[in-house]
C-alpha cells in the first residue's frame, strides 16, 4: 500500500517501512530499516488528530489487504468514511482541519 504525505510531495511503500508512529510533536513519521531513515508523513494539532489518522491509516491498509481477497461484496462499508473514500491501495495523508478530535 502506498501512502501520500499531507504536503503533497512524497509517496510512501508501506512495504518498505519497519514501523509508522506519532513523535513528539504531533507528525506521523515513517522509518525505514536503514540508519536514520524516515520520513514525515503530516503534522497535526493535537495528538487526538494524530492517533486518529494513524488508525485511518491501519484500517485503510486492513480494507487494501481485504479488497485483495475479496472481489465480491462491498467490504468499505466496513469502514470509517475517510477510509472509504481512498483509491485502492493508497492513503492519501488529510490536513489537520479534516480531523476531528
Amino acid at each position: 500500500m502506498l501512502i501520500k504525505s499531507q504536503n503533497g510531495i512524497q509517496i510512501v511503500n508501506l512495504d518498505n517501512c519497519i514501523s509508522i508512529s506519532i513523535d513528539g510533536n504531533n507528525h506521523i513519521i515513517a522509518f525505514y530499516p536503514f540508519v536514520d531513515g524516515y520520513d514525515k508523513l503530516g503534522k497535526y494539532s493535537s495528538i487526538e488528530k494524530a492517533q486518529r489518522v494513524l488508525n485511518w491509516i491501519w484500517e485503510c491498509y486492513r480494507m487494501f489487504q481485504l479488497l485483495k481477497l475479496y472481489s465480491y461484496g462491498n467490504p468499505k462499508e466496513l469502514f470509517d468514511e475517510y477510509v472509504a473514500d481512498q483509491n485502492f491501495g493508497l492513503f492519501r495523508m488529510p490536513n489537520d482541519e479534516e480531523v476531528e478530535e
